[in-house]
């Protein structure tokens, strides 16, 4: 697949501290959705995501683009600025936005799908950029990898960026993550105990949100 000229502004925040149910973005997006009576697959479908992205979005790992935001706003009957910020203060401001513009903005090499042969030298983050995406984020070791077969996971079709971080500090269930598996980079679905023998080494990068090709 050819990317030319890709710039992509993707804001990921991660609430950390103490919190009620509905301080963040996840909390908000989840309480709404099960007020409506949808799952996580329904509500996928319906702003045309994967069902793990909604899960990423719940349990705090990323936030939607502003596109998908409008979506979620028109079909959970929410406020947008509800969904995104929460109570606004005095002033106008939320928590959430005030972490927006703190929150560093990269530069995210996309990368060639790697092979075992690639991490014998070098790292997986540490490839050759075939472009970047620019990214408003905390993750500490940012890449980007592009779906090339379908064989990858059936969650994610051949065309899809998927971001990733190098940097795990703990597993998240039923989150998606890169493991060497039969000499293979695959990616899979972190479950505890494993279900897959790939799951029982450590994971090489975690998956923070996938784009869909236009």
């Amino acid at each position: 697949m050819q990317i030319q000229s890709l710039i992509l502004f993707v804001y990921l925040i991660f609430i950390t501290g103490d919190s009620t149910v509905m301080d963040s973005i996840g909390e908000r997006i989840k309480q709404t959705r099960l007020s409506k009576g949808l799952s996580q697959v329904e509500l996928a479908s319906a702003v045309d995501v994967s069902q793990p992205t909604v899960a990423n979005w719940e349990n705090g790992s990323h936030i939607p683009r502003q596109a998908v935001f409008d979506r979620l706003s028109e079909l959970l009957n929410a406020p947008l600025h509800w969904l995104i910020g929460g109570a606004q203060d005095q002033n106008g401001f939320t928590q959430i936005s005030q972490q927006f513009l703190k929150t560093p903005i990269k530069h995210v090499p996309i990368l060639n799908w790697p092979n075992c042969n690639d991490l014998i030298e070098s790292k997986i983050e540490d490839g050759t950029a075939r472009d970047y995406l620019t990214i408003s984020t905390l993750a500490k070791k940012p890449f980007a990898l592009v779906v090339n077969t379908q064989n990858l996971n059936t969650e994610f079709p051949i065309g899809t960026t998927i971001i990733f971080d190098a940097d795990i500090d703990t597993m998240a269930q039923d989150s998606f993550y890169l493991f060497v598996d039969n000499q293979n980079i695959v990616l899979r679905q972190w479950h505890k105990p494993p279900r897959i023998s790939g799951e029982q080494s450590m994971p090489l990068a975690k998956a923070l949100l996938s784009v869909r090709p236009l």
